[in-house]
């Protein structure tokens, strides 16, 4: 909070900008799916930092089956999202 006070203060410092920086990087993308108890077997796309899944994008790279039928996509559902939850 302190760092917060000191930013509305004295706006040339901007702490907050590498907190935001940091948050958003990572090591390596992993394609992968969620629970072994589902039916759609979505892919996604995982982003991990040092080991850890720091967030997740739906992956929007599935071939079409037909030219003239538009993609199907995204995929995932609010289920498939939390499943990152109950890997740790």
């Amino acid at each position: 909070m302190a760092t917060l006070i000191q930013d509305i203060v004295n706006p040339t410092k901007r702490g907050w900008e590498e907190f935001y920086r940091n948050r958003w990087q990572y090591d390596k993308t992993v394609r992968s799916t969620h629970g072994n108890n589902c039916t759609g077997g979505c892919s996604w796309m995982v982003y991990v930092k040092d080991g850890i899944i720091t967030w997740e994008l739906q992956a929007v790279d599935y071939p079409l089956l037909e030219p003239t039928i538009p993609p199907y996509e995204p995929r995932g559902c609010q289920r498939g999202i939390s499943a990152s939850w109950y890997v740790y």
